[in-house]
C-alpha cells in the first residue's frame, strides 16, 4: 500500500472540504433520510388505498341508488302514460255522453241510440268483455 502522502496526492480532498468519514456521515445522513421518506411515501400509499377503496364503494351505492332511481323514473313514465290513456279513454266517453244528450235534447232518437250503443260498445272494450244488456240495434 501507499504512504498516506501517496494516497492523499491519488485522492486529493475535495474542494468542498469534506474527508471520507463526513462522506460517509452524509451518506448515512441520506440514507436515514430516504427510509424515513420511503417509509412515509408507504404510510401515505396505505391511507390512499384505504380511501379509495372507500371511494370505490361510495361509487357503488350511488350507482345502486341510480339505477333503483332509474326504475322508478320508468314505473312513473309507464304510469303517466297509462294515466293519459285512461284520460284521453275518459274524455270520448265524456263526449258521447254529450253527444247524447244534445240529441235527446233535440229529440233525435235515432242518433241518441247509435250514440247509446257505441258508447255501451266502449264501455264493454274498456271493461274487457261484452256487456250482457247489449242493444238490439248494435248487433
Amino acid at each position: 500500500m501507499a504512504p498516506v502522502a501517496a494516497r492523499r496526492a491519488c485522492n486529493p480532498v475535495e474542494p468542498s472540504g469534506l474527508t471520507s468519514t463526513m462522506k460517509r456521515q452524509k451518506k448515512i445522513k441520506m440514507e436515514k433520510k430516504i427510509k424515513k421518506t420511503v417509509k412515509r411515501l408507504r404510510v401515505d400509499m396505505a391511507n390512499i388505498s384505504i380511501e379509495q377503496r372507500g371511494i370505490r364503494e361510495q361509487q357503488k351505492k350511488i350507482r345502486e341508488k341510480l339505477e333503483e332511481i332509474g326504475s322508478q323514473c320508468a314505473q312513473l313514465r309507464e304510469e303517466t302514460e297509462l294515466i293519459f290513456r285512461q284520460k284521453a279513454g275518459n274524455q270520448v266517453l265524456l263526449n258521447l255522453v254529450c253527444q247524447i244528450i244534445k240529441a235527446r235534447q233535440d229529440r233525435d232518437i235515432e242518433k241518441a241510440a247509435s250514440l247509446a250503443c257505441t258508447l255501451r260498445d266502449l264501455i264493454a272494450k274498456q271493461k274487457g268483455k261484452r256487456m250482457l244488456m247489449a242493444c238490439p240495434k248494435c248487433e
